[in-house]
């Protein structure tokens, strides 16, 4: 069995928290949200968020929910890998909840599930930001916490991240 480290540091760009607050004030009052796009610096450990990427031009926003436009996502994922030379890849989600807090709720925890046990994604331990409230918004990064056993990776819990930004 194989517990990954319960804490960690993840690393922001400056330009994909301001482009998350931007289109969180956008669609506000409904939720929105995107992808992240970077590297683990440390395995599980340390995470490098390089990209916020938007929900997309398709996308759904309601007061309680989003959904995404899948196909402007995954092209938007694909630009980055290539252009960092095949380095910065999918990490995981990132998604607002107006007029609440920035907390994980049932169906974020059970998303995060599905994101490490779905071999597309080749995120075994992926990531999740939630920007609560509204203007100031509050920010939490959580990732997955991860048990192996076999071959086969479940996210059983969460633990909150610490963020530091910087500037690429």
């Amino acid at each position: 069995m194989y517990l990954c480290q319960p804490i960690g540091k993840a690393w922001l760009s400056e330009t994909a928290y301001k482009e998350m607050v931007a289109e969180a004030e956008r669609v506000f009052p409904n939720e929105t949200g995107g992808v992240f796009v970077g590297y683990w610096a440390v395995p599980f450990h340390e995470v490098v968020v390089t990209a916020a990427i938007g929900p997309g031009p398709r996308a759904v926003h309601e007061s309680d929910r989003f959904e995404p436009d899948p196909e402007h996502q995954e092209a938007e994922i694909a630009r980055c890998y290539q252009e960092s030379g095949r380095l910065h890849t999918y990490l995981g989600d990132w998604h607002t909840h107006p007029d609440s807090g920035p907390h994980l709720s049932r169906l974020d925890r059970k998303t995060l599930k599905t994101i490490a046990g779905h071999p597309d994604a080749r995120t075994p331990v992926p990531i999740m930001a939630v920007l609560g409230g509204g203007a100031p918004w509050r920010f939490r990064l959580w990732r997955g916490n991860p048990i192996r056993i076999g071959s086969i990776i479940v996210a059983v819990r969460t633990r909150a991240l610490t963020v530091k930004m910087f500037q690429p």
